[in-house]
């Protein structure tokens, strides 16, 4: 068995041999595009490190030398150059920066163990080169994060340092100096890992060990110290510790207080205003009275070596903005001479603009005086239109949404006519649409307070030609809004010089064409306004909400015409059949209602007004209708029974009052109208809860036959007036029918009307049977005549069947018409005769008509009424109603005379049988027998053969 002496020198000897050899493969590994291993492996390596003092070692040193010089400046270059490694992800990066930090401290160690490990007897120049690879080890360590590591090059380091804090006399002056200054940096970093691994205690202790040798302190060591320094009080500032960090910021001002001037770096200047800076700002997180005086302290140092810069204004403003009262033009002070100094770059003009919005809320007047200056001595002379339209829009922003100035708008004004002349071009669309919805926002608030003039005025800052391109439609809507204001101050030239000011496009569009009706019915201009409604008409093809404000807009001001007009464009234009966010029974009630107030002028009907309401009536009922005959709907439920029952009253009582005045055509169109809407009502179940009904509808039938049959007699054209007739005989059947029904159920007063109004219809279909030569039909109209008694009206219906008989007898029919035409003016004698108080005079004349029309067709009837007369004479003999005179001795010779026919014709039999009817008759004259005795004396002249 080996003894362990030499055992133990073996084992020496392969781990030398192992730290070599992982050395020597170090630079391939690196050169490799990825080893996922390698900062695995040199941690793991490094634990090992450094090597003991050996034999072994000593005989390998100026190897172990080698390497770690070589692996030490392959990191140095590894590390220069790794920013500008690319095509890495984000996970490989890091690990290999992990392995470059740990290569430095493998090759370190290398060195180190290179050097033994006993420094008492080592060279002062071997000291100070390995301290000095020692500590840039450590700051790479600790930048990474590497913190065990730094600790462990540290370690080794301590002993490097203790080596160097003992002099000896030969040494030279300038290595004791470097000595010295690299302890200095040693502790340096010794406390910045202290702080890094939060064990201030030990900080503290390095902090004291760098303050004992600030006589060996560079200028270039004492701006690394309070660089240092100032790191660690940033830290604690930004993690709220602010007494911890004044304390280092203050150590870090003290450092570079302590050294002159004129022998620090162009950087150093830079770092103690920061540390001032970060000074002050945790004196005013410490926030009282003692500590806050400090700061201001400060900062007027910083103003009076760092007067113009930008930082040190900022932190004034930070201590004026924190102030318990707010000093509104020191803060301007400090701003306006940011505004005139600094560099003007994106960051810092949205800094300015920044606090320029912070002072909005302690003095607007004094914010925008600001960016008035901004703008104008900054922002026009550098040419920056983006940040001019920024600051413009801040600008009025801060006038819309802070108390107003009275000379707000002038200023406004100036300031965007200054930037007019000093732009190229007027605002992008974006900036306009950000300048006037702020400008609107002010807008709508002093409309809302009926502050008109000052509402035109706000829009008139939003038509500046700053904002040209607002689009038609922005400079639409806000000339609109003056035209509402000049409504309002009922001032139309006004408003119409707002309106042709605008675009084409502008006031032709329906909201400005439905405002500027507003103002012709204000001002009177009718021409203007039917021509302002038919455009809101004509753009409104599936929304009635316009045309139908017109509408009440003229009936509120008290214009009829123009509020018929409006509504009337509303039924036309969409034909009777409205939007569904329309009533359309109630529209067509407004319009009737507005037409019937201005039917009559100057006492007579205005024809243009009834056209309109038939038309309107008949739209409706057409609508009405139609309606009916869908399923359930919005339509339907409009149309229930009140509207078909106002419909029908007001069509009925608008045709019976005016029936005298209207022309017929009108006339029968309203007629139309009620009659449809009363058969509505009686399907919907209100005939029998309505007595008023069934009578409304027969004089309805009633009015329309009259009418129709005075078109028809009025024509000239034979198939209009065809036509007409037509409807009287529709319209009369009509009528019977439901008189028929009714009838009966009248009152003694509706009834007498009724059966007379009955009686006038049947003639009027006579009539018309007649023109239309409706022969079978005239059989069944005579018929009617006789189903009421009326014999007042015998006298017309005995006219019109003398006229039948004319039109019988040239139309050569058959004789039965004839015969049946006679019949009826017999039986229309025969009743009058039946009747008391009876007018014999009317009845003589119809007997002689009778007896004259049927004496060449049928003597009988001839006969029967020389009997009729005779009868009829004797029964008046000697009263004052007797049986005209004339009459009766024109029948009696009449007769006689036909005997004589007879006996020229030899015919003895009827010619005495005529002539015993003369004689008869005559024998009632009135006349002493004088007609008797004629008749008498001329009979015994004939002879008679036997």
């Amino acid at each position: 068995m080996a003894p362990p002496a030499t055992t133990a020198r073996a084992e020496r000897d392969k781990k030398v041999k192992t730290v070599l050899a992982f050395a020597a493969t170090l630079a391939n590994r690196f050169n490799a595009s990825s080893d996922t291993s390698l900062a695995d492996d040199l941690e793991k390596q490094a634990r090992a490190l450094p090597l003991q003092a050996s034999s072994t070692v000593t005989a390998k040193r100026e190897e172990l030398d080698r390497l770690g010089t070589e692996l030490w400046n392959l990191s140095t270059r590894l590390r220069r150059n790794e920013p500008q490694t690319n095509g890495r992800s984000k996970e490989d990066a890091t690990q290999r920066s992990r392995a470059i930090c740990l290569l430095r401290v493998f090759s370190f160690l290398l060195l180190d163990s290179a050097g033994g490990q006993a420094t008492k007897g080592r060279e002062r120049k071997t000291c100070i080169r390995l301290i000095k690879v020692a500590l840039k080890a450590a700051k790479v360590c600790i930048e990474s994060n590497e913190l065990g590591s730094a600790t462990k090059v540290l370690e080794r380091a301590a002993d490097y340092q203790e080596a160097l804090s003992k002099g000896v006399v030969v040494d030279e002056a300038e290595e004791v100096e470097v000595g010295d200054r690299l302890r200095v940096e040693y502790f340096a970093i010794r406390t910045t890992l202290a702080w890094r691994q939060d064990r201030m205690d030990t900080a503290e202790h390095m902090f004291t060990k760098c303050k004992q040798m600030t006589q060996s302190l560079t200028p270039a060591t004492a701006e690394n110290l309070a660089d240092l320094f100032y790191d660690m009080g940033k830290t604690f500032l930004a993690k709220r510790k602010y007494e911890v960090a004044v304390r280092w910021l203050e150590r870090a001002y003290d450092v570079l207080g302590e050294q002159d001037v004129e022998l620090l770096s162009s950087e150093a200047g830079e770092l103690r205003l920061s540390i001032m800076q970060s000074i002050a700002q945790a004196y005013m997180k410490i926030g009282d009275a003692e500590v806050r005086s400090k700061a201001w302290h400060l900062v007027q140092l910083m103003e009076a070596d760092y007067e113009e810069k930008m930082a040190v204004s900022l932190l004034k403003l930070e201590l004026l903005t924190t102030e318990s009262a707010i000093d509104a033009d020191q803060i301007y002070a400090v701003l306006h001479r940011m505004i005139r100094s600094v560099m003007l770059n994106e960051k810092n003009f949205k800094t300015i603009m920044h606090h320029i919005h912070k002072l909005k809320d302690h003095s607007s007047h004094t914010s925008c005086k600001l960016i008035d200056e901004l703008i104008e001595l900054r922002l026009f002379r550098d040419e920056k239109e983006a940040w001019v339209e920024k600051a413009v829009i801040t600008r009025v922003w801060i006038s819309c949404t802070t108390h107003v100035a009275e000379d707000t708008l002038d200023q406004l004004q100036e300031l965007f006519d200054s930037v007019t002349r000093n732009m190229k071009g007027p605002f992008s669309a974006q900036a306009t649409h950000a300048a006037q919805t702020l400008l609107w926002k002010k807008v709508d608030e002093t409309y809302s307070q009926e502050q008109y003039t000052a509402t035109e005025a706000w829009c008139r800052i939003c038509l500046h030609t700053l904002f040209e391109k607002a689009g038609d439609v922005n400079k639409s809507k806000i000339a609109r809004k003056m035209i509402l204001c000049a409504l309002a101050r009922h001032d139309p030239a006004a408003a119409r010089e707002f309106f042709s000011k605008m675009s084409d496009t502008g006031r032709d569009d329906r909201i400005t064409r439905y405002l500027m009706y507003k103002v012709g019915l204000h001002s009177g201009d009718l021409d203007f306004v039917a021509e302002c409604l038919d455009l809101v008409c004509r753009q409104s093809s599936k929304d009635a909400t316009l045309p139908y404000a017109c509408a009440l807009d003229a009936q509120n001001s008290g214009n009829r015409r123009a509020a018929i007009e409006a509504l009337n464009k509303i039924v036309d234009k969409y034909d009777h059949a409205a939007p569904t966010d329309v009533h359309y029974p109630a529209l067509v009630r407004l319009t009737a209602k507005l037409l019937m107030a201005e039917l009559v002028k100057d006492g007579a009907l205005d024809a243009e007004i009834l056209e309109q309401l038939c038309k309107d009536f008949e739209g409706a009922c057409r609508k009405a209708k139609e309606s009916r005959q869908r399923p359930r709907n919005e339509t339907r439920d409009q149309f229930n029974v009140a509207e078909f029952e106002w419909f029908s009253k007001n069509t009925y009582n608008l045709s019976v009052k005016y029936c005298a005045e209207m022309q017929p055509q009108n006339l029968v169109r309203l007629l139309n109208v009620c009659i449809e809407f009363i058969k509505l009502l009686k399907e919907n179940g209100q005939s029998e809860c309505d007595g008023d009904l069934s009578l409304r509808l027969m004089f309805c039938h009633f009015i329309a036959t009259c009418a129709f049959t005075t078109l028809a007699r009025a024509e000239d054209n034979v198939q209009d007036y065809l036509q007409y007739y037509l409807q009287a005989r529709k319209h009369g059947k009509e009528f019977r029918s439901t008189a028929s029904e009714n009838v009966d159920k009248l009152g003694e007063s509706a009834q007498a009307d009724i059966i007379a109004k009955h009686f006038q219809v049947v003639k009027l279909e006579l009539e018309a049977a007649l023109k239309l030569e409706r022969w079978d039909e005239i059989d069944d109209l005579f018929d009617e005549c006789w189903k009421f008694k009326n014999p007042e009206h015998y006298e017309t219906l005995a006219d019109l069947v003398l006229v039948i008989h004319s039109c019988v007898v040239k139309a050569h029919l058959d004789a039965k018409y004839q015969n049946k035409v006679l019949l009826v003016l017999q039986k229309i004698i025969n009743m009058t005769w039946r009747q008391t108080n009876n007018d014999i005079v009317k009845l003589s004349r119809w007997i002689r008509c009778l007896y004259q029309l049927a004496l060449t067709f049928d003597e009988n009837i001839s006969l029967k009424c020389v009997d009729q007369a005779t009868q009829i004479a004797s029964a008046r003999q000697g009263e004052r109603n007797h049986y005209p005179a004339t009459e009766l001795e024109w029948l009696a010779t009449t007769t006689f005379n036909h005997a004589v026919d007879y006996y020229i014709q030899e015919n003895d039999e009827k010619c005495q049988e005529w002539a015993e009817k003369a004689l008869t008759l005559a024998q009632w004259a009135e006349d002493d027998g004088a007609l008797k005795d004629l008749l008498v004396d001329k009979f015994s002249g004939l002879t008679w053969e036997d």
